[in-house]
């Protein structure tokens, strides 16, 4: 991204921010803990979807960042609103932060475990598809063999775009959390450093799912017919 580009990406997100607080604010000014933690959301995800934006738009970037980030800014506000939720179950912060490390750590190795088994099925499918390629091309297997081999690759497909979304959501939801543990709490302390780990692993673990998706669309879009 070029330094003009990149001052438009960040001018338009911070338009977005802006816009995402001042809705946030109550007319009295002040914001109790939950109204916090939602604004706080919102901005998160008015920047993480403007990251998105920007990057999946390559003919409008400052456009891009704009929507992405008005769209991340209200996915952002729901999972604010979700870890106010959850913080209102516990009495002390301490509790609720090692409820949440132990959330992220939960959710981590069950989407790991997701994607190393969409990983092999989307070799097995790999090789399957393109072997009922061939054989269609020779006339040894029938137009229908494809079109059910195609609906097998939808249904997998779908699963990958709905983890690699939950993916997404877990992510931004950990980092909001780890974001206020290292205002409140600073970088050194102990609960911080745990999400902030928290945070790094859920990055990896979206990446793969995004991986995962992509792989599968590639080998979908090979079926057409």
């Amino acid at each position: 991204m070029s330094f003009q580009r990149a001052g438009k990406y960040f001018i338009a997100t911070g338009v977005s921010c802006a816009i995402l607080a001042g809705c946030a604010t109550p007319p009295g000014g002040a914001m109790d803990d939950r109204q916090q933690t939602v604004a706080e959301g919102a901005v998160v995800g008015a920047v993480l979807g403007g990251l998105l934006g920007s990057a999946v738009s390559d003919r409008h970037k400052g456009r891009g960042a704009l929507v992405g980030a008005a769209a991340g800014g209200l996915l952002g506000a729901g999972i604010g609103s979700s870890i106010a939720d959850r913080k209102a179950h516990y009495s002390r912060e301490e509790d609720f932060l090692v409820a949440e490390i132990q959330r992220n750590q939960d959710f981590i190795a069950e989407a790991d475990d997701q994607n190393r088994q969409l990983y092999q099925d989307i070799a097995r499918l790999d090789r399957e598809s393109q072997r009922l390629a061939r054989d269609y091309r020779a006339g040894k297997t029938t137009r229908d063999a494809l079109a059910s081999q195609r609906a097998s690759l939808e249904k997998q497909l779908a699963k990958a775009k709905q983890l690699n979304s939950l993916a997404e959501k877990q992510l931004a939801d950990a980092s909001e959390v780890h974001q206020e543990s290292r205002q409140k709490r600073g970088p050194q302390d102990s609960y911080t450093r745990q999400l902030e780990s928290n945070v790094a692993q859920l990055k990896e673990t979206r990446q793969q799912s995004a991986q995962n998706v992509s792989s599968l669309q590639r080998v979908y879009d090979s079926m057409a017919i």
